[in-house]
């Protein structure tokens, strides 16, 4: 079971879509936004997932569309070359209308020594056509697992 508590990890507003200062008081991203994040695993007999809540304002897609596209990415070193590293798609959802503003997505952990870096990519749904994009705003990242098992920043620190 989820803690009861989610941890938040970012708070802001961030505008994505097409059109350019529908939200005054937000950042305007353009058509996408990618947050990097560091989880540490505080228990090692804990579970091995983790799940990121991302909550946004006014998104309204178009039946018969995909959605918005959530993509948890992480990065590890490359055995054959400390000096790069390897990316590893570890989630992928769909946000749509159908989510009412928030959308969680379980991320595994399994085999991943802590800590673990990762980034949650919020990209517009552009499978709509160009000037039909949806224009909304993501204003909250959270980090949710069992007893605090895994516990986020933001940002990659080791």
């Amino acid at each position: 079971m989820l803690s009861a508590q989610s941890e938040l990890v970012w708070q802001g507003r961030t505008h994505l879509g097409d059109e350019p200062g529908v939200y005054g008081d937000a950042a305007y991203s353009g058509v996408a936004l990618e947050f990097p994040l560091t989880l540490q695993k505080t228990d090692p007999a804990g579970p091995d997932t983790t799940t990121l809540v991302l909550h946004t304002q006014d998104v309204q897609t178009f039946a018969g569309y995909p959605g918005h596209l959530i993509t948890v990415t992480a990065y590890q070193p490359d055995p054959g070359d400390p000096t790069h590293a390897t990316e590893t798609v570890l989630a992928t959802e769909r946000l749509t209308s159908a989510d009412n503003n928030r959308k969680d997505v379980v991320v595994n952990l399994v085999g991943i020594v802590s800590p673990v870096f990762v980034s949650v990519r919020v990209r517009v749904d552009t499978e709509v056509p160009p000037g039909l994009y949806d224009d909304f705003v993501v204003t909250r990242l959270l980090n949710r697992s069992v007893d605090f098992t895994f516990v986020a920043s933001f940002g990659f620190s080791a």
